[in-house]
């Protein structure tokens, strides 16, 4: 492989090394406050049952929760886990186990379901043509003794795409997108599109990031609205003024003859968001973009921005820059915005307060105010067997409560991912009641 996209392998490689995955043992409910909500541990993961949901949860009518972990299941390389309500706990069960080479490895990714029940995902991992793997899309199907599984497409050396983050989105006619950190016709990164035929789903690059000013090295997977258009960002690249650009956000607006292409806005500098990690988050009503970056602000320490339709483009807004201490650093998961314009977001570390001795990130809330907005810090994961480093996505349900995963931490110590704070444990789903 180059030494460049060797180099460029920076933060997402860094998450998904150096678990070692361990026997199963027995879940124990946890309880705590430490903020403005309290968190319930609705289950910590063992190993054999994954280890390190890197992504959040999606949920169902029926109030189950689905995602996936990173690690864990026999083979150390992934697995899709269901959460179903038992009362007033859940039950936690294994949908697949991911072998690698052919079939995957390491899902990154979030899920998304179709009208059927049918989940989707992608795998960084597997076909090995690629260095680190070339990845795959799957598909498990829902069956009276479980669920069935099949991998979709698998990626191939540049110039195809390869190497997906961030879970996949469909739109209305089936098709699934998604977003590569590497492969295109520059070996940039690329946005694919699988579309479904009698014979299977046929795979098309609709758009190779060009580097330089057009971004390059996506770390994020895309949104999707009900048009069809696709938004998402690039870690690197743009007109900024930071070592190898400071990061863009895009939109893929579909047309008779395919994909048009926007630079909605590029990072200046590191006053201004630097390196947006996570998904970005569209409100349809006003047009307006919400995202996050790791870093930039007045405290380099990360931002909260939006994007506000002007004119023919977009202006951006900080409306909010983490100060560190009790606010946290990392913010590096897509928001969750509620109907009412409430913003829901998480640091992925810090949060300390105080006399504190250590803290492994937060959950934080921002409310429009005016043409402002109000913090507030939710909850600290103070406690390891409560979680540490939340990663994934939010969601929310009907009487406030917001679910989420955290990386590492729980009751089970047996995985070592050298997590926040360098605390032990296969991570955990939570919930977090207001």
């Amino acid at each position: 492989m180059p030494s460049t996209q060797l180099s460029r392998q920076l933060t997402l490689i860094s998450l998904l090394i150096g678990i070692f995955v361990a026997a199963c043992a027995t879940v124990m409910a946890q309880t705590g406050s430490a903020g403005g909500a309290q968190e319930v541990v609705l289950h910590s993961f063992g190993g054999r049952d994954g280890a390190g949901p890197l992504s959040g949860v999606m949920t169902d009518a029926g109030g189950n929760f689905y995602g996936t972990t990173v690690f864990g299941g026999p083979a150390g390389l992934g697995s899709v886990f269901k959460l179903t309500p038992n009362g007033s706990s859940y039950r936690e069960s294994v949908l697949y186990n991911f072998r690698g080479g052919s079939d995957g490895d390491k899902p990154s990714g979030g899920l998304v379901a179709d009208q059927q029940g049918a989940l989707y995902g992608d795998t960084f991992g597997g076909n090995n043509q690629c260095f680190g793997g070339c990845g795959t899309v799957f598909k498990l199907t829902p069956e009276k003794s479980g669920y069935s599984k099949h991998t979709l497409y698998s990626f191939g050396p540049t110039p195809d795409a390869n190497q997906p983050v961030g879970g996949p989105v469909l739109d209305q006619d089936g098709a699934v997108y998604g977003v590569t950190q590497f492969g295109g016709t520059s070996n940039n990164g690329a946005v694919f599109k699988l579309t479904p035929g009698e014979s299977g789903y046929t795979e098309s690059v609709i758009y190779s990031f060009p580097g330089g000013a057009g971004g390059y090295l996506p770390q994020a997977g895309l949104t999707i609205d009900s048009n069809g258009s696709l938004y998402g960002t690039t870690y690197y690249g743009g007109t900024g003024s930071c070592s190898g650009g400071c990061g863009t956000v895009f939109k893929l607006t579909p047309s008779e003859s395919g994909f048009t292409e926007s630079l909605l806005y590029s990072f200046a500098d590191d006053s201004d968001g630097v390196q947006p990690f996570a998904a970005l988050t569209v409100d349809e009503s006003s047009g307006t973009v919400y995202g996050t970056t790791q870093y930039g602000g007045s405290n380099f320490l990360g931002t909260v921005f939006k994007l506000t339709p002007s004119g023919s483009g977009y202006s951006e807004t900080l409306i909010h820059q983490i100060t560190g201490n009790a606010e946290g650093i990392l913010p590096e998961c897509q928001l969750l915005l509620e109907a009412n314009g409430v913003l829901f977001g998480t640091t992925s570390d810090g949060g300390l307060r105080g006399n504190d001795e250590e803290a492994y990130g937060t959950v934080f809330q921002l409310t429009p105010s005016g043409s402002d907005y109000t913090y507030e810090r939710l909850y600290t994961f103070k406690q390891p067997l409560r979680g540490t480093g939340p990663l994934g996505s939010l969601i929310s349900d009907a009487s406030g409560a917001v679910y989420g995963t955290t990386l590492s931490g729980g009751s089970k110590t047996n995985c070592d991912d050298g997590g926040v704070g360098g605390t032990l444990g296969c991570g955990v789903v939570f919930k977090l009641v207001p």
